[in-house]
């Protein structure tokens, strides 16, 4: 058996069985082509039997063992010759008048054309027959050409529809391992942590030379950026497991954004930047966001603006778009700007503004992602614009309470479809995988991991 007939077994489908995704093209190939049996079969040379995938007309013993002995087979010569097999008479033709078919089943007439796989291999035949002598015009030879054409793609689509299910089932482990992974990382380096930085505040109470003050410093500013390194860990992996919680909080939302220009206000001015504020009265506009992740989002957004702003002014602006039932964040600076080529990567993990202005500035690779990821979990965008020499701009878009009621419910199936797993056989989302392959398919997980290609160690929660 070929790999593209292995890939057919793979769709969810023993070969015994048939397949309904193909019955409605058998009953148009008989229909329009007036045959009284129309077959979809695939040629299983080591069973060496003739597999119906789908069967119209055939007697009821066929129906039952879904599939014919090779010696009975002519589509197995269209799967060979990857070319169409027209027989007016199969008892006048030479190579195949001594097909048993012939007798068994009374098969006069035949006419077949080759049915694909996935790499594009003839794994059998779509076909009609007549049990009389019949002449198949071109019109008919050219019908059921476009119907084999139309199987071939109906097989392609199944194999991407399974493909996308194991993708997204390796993609969720992947998630669930990095998470473990992370936390796992977080509390192994913020206990040593902890004790390095207490280590740390002792030495420098009781140094008395600068140059011991000096190492202590260092000791400590490095010890700072350890520990922003883990707590950003901790949240990638909250957001990759859909355990970030958010609150909705009805709030004043420029009170915060004056609360976070209050905060940085000190900063701005020890580099000689000018930091203010513009927000548009927002009359009737109720917010319910988690205020502290918004407030978070704003503030990491004007501390970066800070950081990597040498001269010139920082603002942050809040505007209302009642016709949309939303609200319009930005952040601009007048800093160096970001190069185009940069810009699409920036909300990636670990990818910086700029490797050089990234070592001056500091950071994980990670603060970016976890804002974009946070915004899109209170329901907004963010978006920038820049150019260098031209500073930047970052824009946050955030719903209302008003426009947030109509969508709740499908955000609310969005993230509880992130705490399910996707069966393979059938395509369902469940909580617990391991009963649902036993009990509906009769599988045990050994079975089911070896089927689908998966570790030994994959977790059928």
């Amino acid at each position: 058996m070929n790999y593209d007939a292995l890939a057919f077994s793979g769709l969810g489908l023993s070969f015994a069985e048939s397949d309904t995704r193909f019955d409605k093209i058998t009953h148009l190939a008989s229909r329009l082509l007036g045959a009284p049996v129309s077959l979809l079969t695939v040629i299983d040379d080591l069973g060496e039997r003739q597999l119906l995938k789908s069967a119209v007309g055939v007697p009821d013993e066929l129906n039952q063992t879904r599939s014919t002995p090779l010696s009975h087979s002519f589509c197995k010569h269209v799967r060979d010759s990857g070319a169409l097999l027209y027989l007016a008479d199969a008892r006048e033709h030479p190579l195949h008048m001594h097909n048993p078919a012939i007798d068994a089943f009374g098969v006069i007439s035949y006419l077949g054309v080759p049915f694909h796989g996935e790499r594009g291999q003839p794994l059998g035949a779509l076909c009609c027959m007549d049990q009389r002598p019949r002449t198949w015009t071109e019109q008919e030879v050219e019908l059921l050409m476009q119907l084999a054409s139309i199987a071939d793609d109906q097989f392609y689509l199944a194999c991407a529809v399974r493909d996308r299910a194991r993708a997204k089932l390796l993609a969720e482990k992947a998630a669930l391992t990095r998470a473990s992974f992370l936390s796992h990382a977080n509390h192994e380096v913020r206990t040593p942590l902890g004790a390095i930085s207490g280590a740390a505040r002792l030495l420098g109470a009781i140094a008395t030379d600068n140059k011991t003050k000096s190492l202590v410093e260092v000791i400590e500013r490095n010890t700072s950026r350890l520990r922003a390194l883990t707590e950003d860990m901790v949240r990638i992996a909250e957001l990759d497991t859909a355990t970030a919680s958010i609150t909705a909080e009805s709030f004043d939302l420029i009170k915060v954004i004056d609360d976070v220009v209050a905060r940085n206000i000190k900063a701005a001015r020890a580099k000689g930047i000018v930091l203010t504020s513009n927000s548009q009265t927002l009359d009737n506009m109720i917010f319910l966001f988690d205020v502290a992740i918004l407030t978070n989002v704003v503030d990491q957004l004007v501390s970066n603006a800070i950081k990597f702003t040498t001269a010139g002014e920082v603002q942050v602006t809040v505007e209302a778009t009642p016709q949309d039932d939303a609200v319009i964040i930005c952040v601009n600076d007048t800093g160096a700007g970001i190069a185009p080529n940069l810009q699409s990567k920036l909300f990636d993990e670990f990818e910086g503004h700029d490797p050089r202005t990234a070592r001056e500035g500091g950071g994980t690779g990670l603060g970016m992602n976890i804002l974009k990821r946070e915004i899109e979990l209170l329901g907004g965008t963010i978006s920038l614009s820049s150019g260098l020499g031209e500073g930047t701009s970052f824009t946050i878009y955030l719903p209302t309470a008003r426009s947030l009621t109509d969508s709740e419910p499908m955000e609310d199936d969005e993230q509880s479809d992130h705490r399910h797993v996707t069966c393979l056989e059938c395509g369902e989302k469940l909580n617990i995988l391991r009963r649902h392959i036993s009990q509906k398919h009769d599988m045990t997980p050994e079975a089911y991991r070896t089927k689908w290609g998966l570790p030994e160690d994959f977790e059928l929660t």
